[in-house]
């Protein structure tokens, strides 16, 4: 799905047929596949102790790798059918539930529901399974352990007289054929092998077909962008539309026109910096990205800081913004003859490049966020909303300002969104100055016309302005009052008005040797004459050095020495309000981050759909695989089995839970750089806009799944297991968070899922009970495991006094000595604490069931009643650690992350 939207460009220019590409991409993957496959065969079937013969190797290999080819195909059949990732998953959850419930392992063929049973004709995962086990069981024999004979114990020395509790045990040996044990436990049989293998070639082939086809037939994204979805109108925003759309009209009208008297921009404050520099470390030593640069930025001017390409515009703009955390500054930066402090973030504005918003919002939504928690919090509502319909009104929003942001791919138009980037920092009424990081990239010639023109109003109406932009035309580069040119090195080469059609610009170079013609684009010329185009420099000296010996720079230092004369005491008049680095205090923050939270996860349905739509899934099949489940002692495995499938639930959650905390966090990122509220409020409106939906998936899990195989109902228990659903609920949405808090991307993330996941199932006491496990791991890793807790606490609560009745093919069957009863003969093994019972006090053709209550089940597990209320507590705990450490990274790890960047800009 990730490559539509190269293969919708290859159609569209006739270059190849999809279904050409999926045949070559089948047979690229598996080429890597194959020696991925051999390397995992070796490790798992050789670590494993799997029979030692060559031919058993490669048909496990040949399996597997067959397997994972069908799966592949699979796989890619669903992304071809889907729009999206969301309906892929839906797919993917129903197909692959059906797949583990039919395999034969969880509940075997002859006991599945008659309706379920075809399922595992076509089943990969089914026919794959059962051919590893005929592989391996056929070539073996087993030998029963004391423990696994009835009865045992002192006296019980007379193999004639006791059986072996495996499947496809006979009364009177020790040993136990695999294929007889196979056969009796799984119903496979060893001669099916190769059936169930050209069964999978036939689906492989069938697969490859399908993928084919609807890689031909179906077209997704090959419609372009959708249309805008504007938010449903209330009184409210219809008369605020209807005063916006009353100002376009007099303006259209030339009635009135909206300039700068119309809002109050006004920042007095100057920023200055003289002799600034900026090292960074690389391998070896240090790089100077900046040198010796001098300048300032004054209310009313629009000025343009312009150079070739890694000549460090970017840099320069991050530095004077306080937004770098790595390599050592020198040099001056004041703002009224004094050093920036705490509050210098919030009182500026940053415009990046990247127009980030959270998609969700609408346009006015977007620009009253950042006016409520940027904009003084003494400030009354009414105005702070006041003034954003000021702005939008400036910078000509009324056709959209209920729009949804949308995405890059949908919603509104490049232009639109740079527009809102503008708002959104406009919004916080900045004190000091507007930055802006190459606003017109992207555009075209009227668009980047457009923003530049807004910039020009704002500059007119009082605000301070610097602005990245990349090489200009002369229209747009008229409208800049000021130049701030560098040249690769981050030196300075020009700073100073620009005149009218350039006409100071074009003095300075025509003095220093670079005569420009009239008919000539100043703003590309003189990037041409210092040598940052495709032509060489002019002149025989470096522009740097021109300018550092050039009395326009002297004139500079003089200027900015008066301007911190001239502001120094209005700098000294230190407004404590200003001084906090946030403008709101926690709770206002938390209210207003909790509210856009919370509706943006109600706006997207996808990913709320998408989620309780896999959990009710997995739910209803296998409450419906194991419907109405009865007291035999299958039943007991296949109630452990139902309730391993809540382990599942971390595995359906983390990885979109992920998704969504990345997206958020990049927008969480634009955001503290401004200082709109702090990691802690982002971290508790993430977990806060997760609670109501995991609730909600957890009631639609546990009601399927608890009460259709036919779970104890009383409260005491129920409520229980109800609330260890919940807390995995909980605990997968935080773990989650965790992840996704730790690492720099939602790929990163990704590569620790299966790793977690396979490791809290292997080591929960199930798949492998703890009293098998090697004692290295169950001295620790099975005690720290989450699932542990899990597990332990809801198998107990299930099968505690659960009486057991074994059904006749479940019974053990062996011959008491002459002359005792069977009574008799097993009296002292159930007093030294045999399990089971007798089903009958014969004399002979003794039944015995293994275990009398559900008890006996799970102490053999290594889970005890008694700790339940400990596990319960104990994963409590684990929710509370992933809380910690999510608070914890999201104050101190994303720094790192922020600072991933390219210097060279």
């Amino acid at each position: 799905m990730t490559g539509r939207s190269v293969v919708n460009k290859h159609r569209a220019y006739a270059f190849h047929r999809p279904s050409a590409l999926w045949i070559a991409q089948i047979f690229v993957d598996q080429a890597f596949a194959a020696s991925q496959i051999m390397l995992f065969s070796i490790i798992v079937y050789f670590m494993s102790g799997l029979v030692r013969d060559a031919g058993a190797f490669f048909t496990f290999y040949l399996l597997v790798l067959s397997g994972n080819i069908a799966m592949t195909l699979f796989f890619r059949i669903i992304g071809c059918i889907s729009p999206d990732y969301d309906y892929a998953s839906k797919f993917a959850v129903i197909v692959i539930t059906f797949y583990v419930t039919t395999s034969g392992y969880l509940i075997q063929y002859q006991s599945e529901q008659v309706w379920l049973r075809w399922i595992y004709w076509i089943n990969v995962l089914g026919l794959a399974f059962s051919g590893l086990m005929e592989n391996e069981f056929s070539r073996i024999d087993m030998t029963c352990t004391a423990d696994s004979l009835i009865p045992s114990g002192p006296g019980y020395d007379d193999i004639n007289h006791q059986v072996c509790t495996l499947a496809g045990s006979s009364p009177g040996t020790l040993n136990v054929p695999g294929s007889s044990y196979i056969i009796n436990r799984f119903s496979f049989s060893p001669g099916d092998l190769w059936r169930n293998w050209g069964i999978i070639l036939c689906i492989i082939v069938f697969f490859l077909i399908m993928n084919v086809v609807l890689g031909e037939l179906v077209d997704f994204g090959m419609a372009g962008n959708t249309v805008k979805i504007f938010q449903k109108p209330n009184a409210d925003r219809k008369r605020l539309n209807d005063a916006l759309a009353s100002q376009r009209d007099n303006r259209q009208k030339g009635k009135k026109e909206v300039e700068s008297t119309e809002l109050k921009l006004e920042s007095k404050s100057i920023l200055t910096w003289e002799a600034l520099e900026y090292d960074v470390p690389v391998p070896g030593g240090t790089r100077r990205l900046l040198n010796n640069v001098f300048g300032y930025v004054r209310p009313g001017e629009l000025t343009a800081l312009m150079g070739a390409s890694g000549a460090g515009k970017t840099t320069l703009l991050d530095v004077l913004a306080a937004r770098k955390n790595i390599g050592v500054i020198r040099g001056d930066i004041l703002v009224d003859a004094i050093k920036p402090g705490k509050e210098f973030q919030r009182s500026t504005s940053y415009a990046e490049q990247m127009d980030l918003h959270d998609p969700t919002q609408t346009v006015r939504e977007a620009l009253r966020f950042s006016a409520d928690l940027r904009q003084p919090f003494e400030t009354p509502q009414e105005e702070k909303y006041a003034y954003v319909e000021e702005i939008m009104g400036l910078l000509e929003m009324e056709s959209f300002a209920d729009a949804i942001i949308g995405s890059p791919e949908a919603g509104l138009t490049v232009e639109q969104r740079k527009r809102v980037t503008i708002g959104v920092e406009l919004a916080a009424r900045p004190q000091l100055l507007l930055f802006l990081d190459e606003p017109t990239s992207g555009l075209d010639s009227q668009s980047a016309f457009n923003i530049v023109r807004f910039l020009k109003k704002l500059a007119a109406a009082g605000q301070a302005i610097l602005c990245t932009i990349h090489q200009p035309n002369a229209a747009l580069f008229e409208n800049f009052d000021r130049l701030l040119l560098l040249k690769s090195g981050g030196r300075c080469v020009y700073f100073g008005p620009i005149g009218k059609d350039a006409s100071v610009l074009r003095d300075y170079l025509n003095r220093h040797g670079a005569v420009a013609q009239d008919t000539d684009n100043v703003a590309e010329f003189m990037l041409e004459a210092i040598g940052a185009g495709s032509a060489p420099r002019i002149g025989n000296r470096d522009w740097a050095d021109i300018w550092e010996d050039s009395p326009e720079l002297a004139n500079v230092k003089d200027t900015i020495s008066q301007m911190k004369e001239t502001r120094r005491a209005a700098g000294e008049q230190v407004d404590l309000q200003l001084e906090k680095e946030y403008a709101s205090p926690l709770m206002h923050q938390l209210r207003v981050v909790v509210r856009r939270t919370n509706l943006a996860y109600w706006r997207s349905p996808n990913y709320l759909f998408t989620r309780l739509f896999n959990h009710l899934v997995i739910a209803l099949l296998t409450g419906l695989a194991f419907l109405h489940l009865d007291l035999s002692r299958s039943s007991l495995q296949y109630k452990v089995f139902v309730t391993f499938q809540v382990t599942v639930l971390p595995a359906l959650v983390i990885n979109q839970v992920e998704i969504m905390y990345h997206i958020k966090r990049a927008i969480f990122f634009r955001e503290s750089l401004s200082k709109m509220y702090s990691p802690f409020t982002f971290a508790a409106s993430m977990v806060i806009a997760e609670i109501p939906y995991s609730i909600l998936c957890a009631v639609c899990f546990f009601l399927p799944i608890y009460y259709m195989p036919g779970f104890q109902t009383e409260s005491s228990r129920a409520g229980y297991q109800f609330f260890m659903v919940l807390i995995t609920e909980l605990f997968s949405v935080t773990l989650g968070q965790c992840l996704s808090a730790l690492t720099p991307s939602a790929f990163i993330s990704s590569q620790f899922d299966p790793f977690i996941m396979i490791t809290f199932a292997l080591f929960c006491g199930v798949t492998i009970p703890s009293t098998q496990m090697p004692k290295f791991w169950r001295s620790w890793l099975f005690q720290l495991d989450p699932f542990t807790r899990l597990i332990g606490g809801m198998v107990v609560t299930a099968l505690h006094e659960l009486p057991v009745i074994c059904a006749a093919d479940e019974l053990n069957r062996f011959d008491a000595p002459a002359g005792v009863s069977c009574g008799e003969y097993m009296k002292p093994f159930f007093e030294h604490g045999g399990a089971g019972y007798l089903v009958s006090n014969a004399t002979s053709a003794c039944e015995y069931c293994a275990y009398k209550v559900g008890d006996q089940f799970y102490e053999a597990l290594g889970f005890s009643f008694d700790h339940r209320w400990r596990d319960l507590g104990i994963f409590l705990a684990f929710l509370g650690s992933n809380l910690i450490i999510l608070f914890t990274a999201v104050s101190d790890v994303p720094i790192a992350f922020r600072d991933i960047q390219d210097f060279d800009n």
